[in-house]
């Protein structure tokens, strides 16, 4: 329940309030499910006609509709970004919210020489180990465990059942949903006397400010120094990076996406869902790389790479077309041939009386 008045609610987003400032608003919706007391927003004024007997009682819309007739008759809030204005509305909502219980609960284990800030939480049956160091306003949800040597920076959410390894680094902001794995041994291996020797991976993770890693990803720690998470950049579920890798700024990564070992993805890269990176290659600045493709060799910064094994889009795309028209081109053949078959079977003059067509 938000109980604001729209005068308010334009306070909190930077919105301007219109018409009806003292109307009360109790409940977020969308346009689709619009009912009374509740905020909606409309992203473009070419979509207006949605608003017709909409039942909301408040509606952020575009700037340019002021001095505009809509169809609506509760009360408007003008944005130059509608969606965004709605999304500070949701972040307030959210804040207001008590998702954990503050304090140290009894059944934590709180190791030797921790260091806890300001205003932490800790949730049952968490395990701080020895030398972890967790930074003001953190919040680590029930059954977490965290290793030896750890440090969490500053206003960071721990969902329940995450694990950080030893000496594992998170900054300030850092956001870990429900189950997900940091620093786990990276999968290294050398055959060697017959058998899959396994090699210590002795290096780290480190999560940058305001990353969030979603449920049930696992970042592998390095086999020497680090496997580096960039400030912003977002994990989708079920992601699995491998050991070595470094990842850029503001970068995203959906699900079920797989990075090998040693793989640098830059600055702002977008992997759609079940993207594969072997390893040992470069993933320029600003590239994206469509959903299932398979990506083999680098790619170079900006280019939007798609397919199996993955190239630049419109080669993809060109490829895709030409495969679609496999079959009738294949039946084509196939008649071509049994006429060529026929045709070398004719003598002399019939060859020639089938070029003349008699």
């Amino acid at each position: 329940m938000l109980n604001l008045t729209v005068t308010e609610i334009a306070k909190i987003t930077g919105a301007e309030a219109g018409a009806h400032p003292e109307t009360a608003v109790r409940t977020l919706c969308a346009l689709e499910e619009a009912h009374e007391g509740g905020i909606c927003y409309l992203t473009s004024l070419e979509k207006a006609d949605l608003l017709k007997d909409l039942k909301a009682s408040a509606l952020i819309v575009p700037e340019e509709a002021k001095g505009k007739e809509l169809p609506f008759n509760g009360a408007l809030l003008y944005a130059k970004n509608p969606e965004w204005a709605f999304i500070l509305l949701m972040k307030y909502a959210d804040a207001q919210k008590q998702k954990h219980t503050s304090g140290i609960h009894p059944t934590a284990v709180i190791g030797e020489n921790v260091t806890l800030g300001a205003n932490v939480s800790v949730g049952a049956y968490t395990v701080l180990e020895d030398g972890a160091a967790i930074g003001d306003n953190t919040v680590i949800f029930p059954q977490c465990y965290i290793g030896k040597n750890v440090t969490v920076g500053k206003n960071c959410y721990i969902y329940p059942q995450v694990v950080i390894r030893e000496e594992c680094v998170l900054k300030d902001y850092v956001i870990l949903q429900a189950g997900a794995k940091i620093g786990s041994d990276g999968f290294g291996f050398t055959f060697h006397d017959g058998r899959h020797q396994k090699i210590p991976q002795i290096g780290n993770v480190v999560l940058g400010n305001d990353v969030e890693v979603q449920s049930n990803s696992c970042i592998d720690r390095a086999k020497i120094s680090s496997t580096v998470i960039g400030d912003n950049t977002k994990i989708d579920n079920l992601v699995q990076v491998g050991h070595n890798v470094r990842v850029g700024m503001s970068s995203i990564m959906c699900a079920q996406v797989g990075v090998a070992g040693t793989t640098d993805i830059g600055n702002g890269v977008i992997l759609a869902g079940q993207v594969g990176l072997a390893g040992h290659m470069t993933i320029g600045d600003r590239a994206q790389v469509g959903a299932q493709s398979g990506v083999m060799t680098s790619i170079p910064a900006g280019q939007t790479y798609f397919g199996y094994p993955a190239m630049p889009q419109r080669e993809a795309f060109k490829q895709q077309a030409m495969l679609r028209k496999l079959p009738e081109m294949h039946k084509e053949f196939r008649a071509f041939k049994k006429q060529l078959e026929e045709t070398k079977n004719l003598s002399f003059f019939g060859k020639i009386k089938k070029i003349l067509g008699l």
